[in-house]
């Protein structure tokens, strides 16, 4: 499938999705006023022509791959959306726990217990510790 019909296939799948969306508000506000959340939705998310817009300069670019490069970064994300809607991009999941490339070293206890121990607080030595310091 060619990269324009991917995304007009995208294009196509989510005005299906939001004429649904829209068909159902359409017999709310018949009954009572529409709320601002869905004001909101229509305006953003509802609102094609953005999307719309992206895909007639891809369309009349000389080259595909010269109009992605002429596409500023919010056409490029709705270019990815039409793609994925499209079925032109599977989106990845990725590991919800990211694993180190090396294991964690194990350190004996022996090593453990050698380590120097770190004083926090001042601390009064005992005769014992001020001979092994003399010596």
């Amino acid at each position: 499938m060619k990269p324009l019909e991917t995304l007009k296939a995208g294009l196509v799948s989510l005005q299906q999705q939001i004429k649904a969306q829209k068909d159902t508000l359409l017999r709310i506000s018949a009954k009572e006023a529409i709320s601002d959340a869905d004001e909101h939705w229509l305006d953003n998310v509802a609102n094609l022509v953005d999307k719309e817009k992206v895909l007639e300069l891809l369309e009349n670019a000389s080259d595909y791959e010269h109009g992605l490069q002429r596409l500023n970064s919010q056409q490029n994300t709705l270019v990815e959306k039409l793609k994925e809607l499209g079925g032109g991009i599977k989106k990845v999941v990725g590991n919800k726990r990211k694993w180190p490339d090396e294991p964690h070293k194990v350190v004996p206890q022996a090593q453990k217990k050698a380590a120097v121990p770190v004083f926090t607080k001042k601390e009064n030595a005992t005769l014992k510790q001020k001979i092994e310091i003399m010596d």
